[in-house]
Parts: structure tokens; C-alpha cells; sequence
């Protein structure tokens, strides 16, 4: 059953809907939409299915939501669920749950304490991670401050300040934080892998990585490296490997 007041729509039980523009879409049951979506706000405490676009500027995602085409989610709250199989746009994205990109994901801000998967390409301002990513293609970067909660994987990572961090913490600490990592993302190890990492002031613990490039470069605790080219400073920690460096 779906009602509409004042152009606000609710789905409650199991409903499909041909789509539309409405102010603000609660899903509270199950729903399949068979076409586009531009709405104020979309909010998920069930399972939606969108085979469109979706265009909102507040979205919150407490149950599970696929959307088939491309998706501009403004400021968005995940704790659920969510596939987009297209290209992600959100200004800003706070990611406590799963979140599957098919396409290319482009952000202001995005916070992420959960898992992400994106399968293209990667644009973020500031990118602050406490959770575990794979990103199989760029990731692009302003801001970048990872403390690995899970395996972290890009292809590559370009940037201006990128820092990576040994995590810490209570969570860091207790036994039952690996235990629940190894359930909720396929594994214990709790590092950073890239192909190639490149910025202007880059510190790297617990990084593996065929070759780094930067300005500033220090390879702290944890780190295995091929080939470190910096251009003004460079540092490496004993326990670190790395096969060269060399100043260009």
C-alpha cells in the first residue's frame, strides 16, 4: 500500500509505484519503483528498488535500497544497504553500513566507517576512513586520512595530504573487533593496498604499495614499498621495507 499527502509518499507493506517528483518518499515496507525518482528527501527502513534515477537532497538508508540508474543522494546517512549501479553523486556521505558503487562515486565529504566497493572511480574532497574500502580504480583525493578497520584496497591513490595510520583505539584493542571484521569484511588484515600512491605530503603506515611518489614523503611503521621517488624529504621507519628511494 503507498499513500501520498501534501505530495509526501508512503510505502507501507509490499507496493510498486511508476515514479515521479514528490517532496519527501518513506519506504517502510517493500516497494519497487519503475522509473525516475526526484524527491526533498528519501528515507529507507525497508527494502526499495528503484529501476531509475534517484535524485534527492537528504537520504537516509536504515534498510536496504538498490537503484539501478544513476543516483545524486545529497547529504546521505547509510546504516543499511545500498547499491547504486550507476554513478554515486552525494555532497556529503556517512557510511555506517554497506555500500556497493557500480559506476564512478563523486563527494564533497565522505566519512566512512562501514565498507564501500566502488568499481569505477573515486573524486572525494576530504575522505576519512575507519571502516574497510575497494575502490578498483582511482582514487582522487584533497584530504586523505585512513586508519584501516579492514582490508583497504585502490588502484591507485593521488592526492594532496594522504595520511595512513596503524588504527587504534578501544575498537583496535579488544579481541572482538577482529573477530567482526573477519565477518563483516572477509578478513582480519587490517592494511592499506595501492599500486601506486602520489601526493605532495604523503605518511603511509601499514601501506603496501608498488611505488609512492611526493614532495614530503615518510614511510612510518608496517609499510612495504617498491620505489620511493621524493622531491624535498624523506624518512623511513626501521621495521618498514622498502626496495629504493630515490630523490628526483
Amino acid at each position: 500500500m503507498n499513500t501520498m499527502v501534501d505530495n509526501d509518499l508512503r510505502f507501507v507493506g509490499e507496493s510498486t509505484h511508476p515514479g515521479g517528483h514528490f517532496r519527501d518518499i518513506a519506504v517502510m515496507g517493500r516497494v519497487q519503483v519503475d522509473g525516475d525518482v526526484a524527491c526533498r528527501s528519501f528515507s529507507c527502513v525497508g527494502k526499495a528498488l528503484v529501476r531509475g534515477a534517484l535524485q534527492s537532497r537528504s537520504t537516509s538508508i536504515m534498510g536496504e535500497t538498490r537503484v539501478v540508474g544513476a543516483m545524486d543522494a545529497g547529504e546521505c546517512n547509510l546504516m543499511g544497504r545500498m547499491t547504486c549501479e550507476a554513478t554515486l553523486r552525494v555532497r556529503k556521505l556517512n557510511c555506517m553500513g554497506q555500500l556497493r558503487v557500480q559506476g564512478q562515486l563523486d563527494a564533497e565529504k565522505v566519512k566512512l566507517f562501514g565498507e564501500l566497493t566502488v568499481q569505477g572511480d573515486c573524486n572525494v574532497d576530504q575522505f576519512s576512513s575507519r571502516g574497510a574500502f575497494a575502490i578498483e580504480g582511482l582514487l582522487s583525493v584533497d584530504n586523505l586520512d585512513v586508519q584501516p578497520y579492514g582490508p583497504c584496497k585502490a588502484g591507485e591513490i593521488g592526492g594532496a595530504r594522504l595520511e595512513v595510520r596503524r588504527r587504534g583505539g578501544f575498537l583496535g584493542k579488544i579481541p572482538l573487533a577482529d573477530w567482526a571484521r573477519k565477518h563483516l569484511f572477509g578478513g582480519t588484515g587490517s592494511s592499506l593496498e595501492a599500486q601506486a600512491i602520489e601526493g605532495d605530503d604523503v605518511r603511509l603506515e601499514d601501506t603496501t604499495a608498488r611505488i609512492v611518489r611526493g614532495a614530503r614523503v615518510h614511510i612510518g611503521r608496517g609499510c612495504r614499498i617498491d620505489v620511493v621517488e621524493y622531491r624535498e624529504q624523506y624518512s623511513c621507519a626501521p621495521d618498514s621495507v622498502v626496495g629504493e628511494a630515490k630523490q628526483v
